[in-house]
């Protein structure tokens, strides 16, 4: 039995040393609004990421993450203006959906590092026009570090 523990302790040491690889995460404020998102910070160091979203718009509001090296100005873009999610070089890694006028939600992501861009890809009738809260600017880019 000794036997057994004695061979077992390296691995339970590895196991724990890789726990603590883990890097420090952090939370981000997301504010959105008619027709913006704001973000508190603009990057954090991978991790555990939680997401405190609230909506102070008058209208329902979804945040995709999209982890990306293309620009914002040059993301691809459907005939509606909203973003093509499956175009390549684009990957959509999350999404938070149905978040109502004066709802406040938080998710927690691991997400690797890299650049990413928040968005927010509804398109909906606005005064009797189909209108893309994307092609109106409702994106903000952040950025993953690696651990330090």
């Amino acid at each position: 039995m000794r036997f057994l523990a004695l061979l077992a302790a390296p691995v339970i040491i590895l196991l724990l040393a890789a726990c603590g690889d883990e890097g420090e995460g952090g939370d981000v404020d997301v504010t959105l609004t008619e027709y913006s998102i704001e973000i508190d910070p603009t990057s954090l160091e991978e991790g555990p990421i939680t997401f405190d979203v609230t909506n102070d718009g008058e209208r329902e509001h979804e945040i995709l993450i999209v982890r990306t090296d293309i620009s914002p100005a040059e993301l691809p873009t459907n005939d509606d203006g909203s973003f093509d999610e499956d175009a390549s070089g684009v990957n959509v890694q999350q999404r938070i959906e149905d978040i109502d006028d004066g709802e406040n939600t938080s998710r927690v992501y691991s997400l690797s590092p890299g650049t990413y861009i928040l968005l927010d890809n509804i398109v909906t009738d606005v005064d009797g026009t189909e209108t893309s809260f994307f092609a109106e600017g409702m994106w903000v880019e952040f950025t993953v570090t690696e651990i330090e």
